[in-house]
């Protein structure tokens, strides 16, 4: 149990971290490329909730499968008494 939290600990700031890179990589080529303000109202803030829905679904698939895998482990534990 203490692998899966500390896996938690490491993968939220390395989920925030890797989003936030990938707006900034995508927000300096914009500004590079001159898009004017509704490339920011609009897409850019469609962009980030794309990418943010990717992130928490990688991360919750993550933390499902080792949940599962602690679970099983346990079980096995259990029957082998």
């Amino acid at each position: 149990m203490k692998k899966l939290a500390l896996k938690s600990a490491l993968l939220i700031p390395a989920f925030i971290f890797t989003t936030f890179l990938i707006m900034t990589i995508i927000g300096c080529t914009s500004c590079l490329f001159g898009l004017d303000h509704n490339y920011y109202s609009c897409t850019y803030c469609t962009i980030f909730k794309g990418i943010a829905l990717l992130s928490t679904i990688a991360y919750l698939t993550i933390l499902i499968l080792d949940i599962k895998l602690v679970y099983k482990n346990s079980v096995k534990k259990n029957n082998n008494y």
